[in-house]
């Protein structure tokens, strides 16, 4: 299943549409390694089965961290385990988008 581009006309999204294809493609990799994607009000928990490749995940995350800066992203290498959340409500809608993304190849979706 090819990754679906993350289609986000959503106000803070600095990506024009080749950069959201792209991000999405990363965030489908990253799934295809999930062993289990949780889901919160304002947060996303992907805890990967091994290792992801470093500089996938830094490349994914820095790349986030620069379109949408008001999301808090941490990664905790030793728990292999991915958070990210929004503080304001009004932001979910990011944080469905990560996890269709993540879930597009996840063998958890």
């Amino acid at each position: 299943m090819e990754p679906q581009p993350l289609p986000m006309a959503l106000d803070g999204c600095g990506l024009d549409e080749a950069g959201r294809r792209a991000q999405a493609a990363r965030y489908a990799q990253l799934g295809g390694l999930a062993a289990s994607l949780d889901r919160s009000e304002l947060g996303l928990t992907v805890t990967f089965a091994a290792s992801p490749d470093a500089a996938l995940l830094a490349t994914t995350l820095a790349v986030e961290r620069e379109c949408c800066s008001f999301l808090a992203l941490d990664y905790d290498p030793e728990a292999l385990r991915l958070r990210v959340g929004v503080e304001d409500p009004s932001d979910r809608p990011v944080l469905d988008l990560i996890e269709r993304a993540l879930r597009s190849a996840s063998p958890q979706a």
